[in-house]
């Protein structure tokens, strides 16, 4: 049967695939599992998939079946060595290797749970896959429920109210903090990015009344050397303010 599902090696061939099966005389009829768990041990698991997409399209070049029935057939073979493994006499000079095969082959069913569209894994094993990822999501929905809790302390229940027509007023009084000095010649404010001050203008500030959508505050910070966008230059009629230092007021 392994002959139907895995592309075995050529007998006497030189130079073959590195995921063929058998060995330099070929592939004895019934050895093909044997073969193909073999390759299993040395593989990276990052060649899993390689290694399986080979056999797979091999499998389906034959006109033999689709995925669903290449699929359930090597978890069947994995599973029943890993059990024959796990049979095996602890006290063994060999018990190492088994271990270490056992190991390799958990990794490739792992592997082979993802592409199990089909639910062909047994039921206990499906069980199992569900109630892990019940608790991971359970665990991340409290995480998320702890940080929502968290920025919930930073929320208004009424926000800043600017008067009608004088936003760009106060942008330019932001604008003009980002770029005050303290007596040492140093920034007051630092950022190497503009979204916190354009977010802090969207979060807790509306403008007569309405909510100041996020791309409109955005508008009015670029970066140096950048051309702002049309209509969101601070007239100077709403230039109202000018902050200077206290000793030069």
């Amino acid at each position: 049967m392994g002959l139907n599902y895995f592309k075995s090696r050529k007998r006497f061939d030189f130079c073959p695939h590195p995921f063929d099966v058998g060995n330099i005389l070929g592939l004895k009829r019934g050895y093909g599992n044997n073969h193909f768990l073999l390759k299993i041990y040395g593989l990276d698991k990052a060649e899993f998939e390689e290694y399986y997409t080979y056999h797979l399209n091999y499998f389906l070049s034959k006109g033999q079946g689709a995925e669903k029935e290449f699929l359930s057939y090597v978890w069947y073979i994995v599973q029943k060595r890993i059990e024959h493994f796990e049979r095996k006499d602890p006290f063994s000079s060999e018990h190492p290797r088994h271990q270490s095969n056992i190991g390799k082959l958990t990794e490739f069913q792992r592997y082979l749970g993802t592409r199990d569209k089909w639910n062909v894994r047994p039921n206990d094993v499906l069980v199992k896959e569900k109630d892990g990822k019940i608790a991971e999501l359970q665990a991340r929905i409290q995480d998320l429920e702890e940080r929502v809790q968290e920025l919930s302390k930073y929320g208004v229940s009424q926000k800043v109210y600017v008067e009608d027509g004088y936003l760009p007023t106060l942008i330019d009084l932001i604008q003009q903090l980002r770029e005050a000095e303290l007596p040492n010649g140093r920034k007051l404010l630092k950022s190497d990015h503009h979204s916190p001050y354009y977010k802090l203008i969207a979060k807790y500030f509306n403008h007569g009344g309405k909510e100041i959508p996020l791309d409109t505050a955005r508008n009015y910070f670029v970066g140096k050397g950048e051309a702002p966008i049309k209509g969101s230059q601070v007239p100077d009629d709403r230039k109202l303010f000018h902050i200077v230092p206290a000793d030069q007021a």
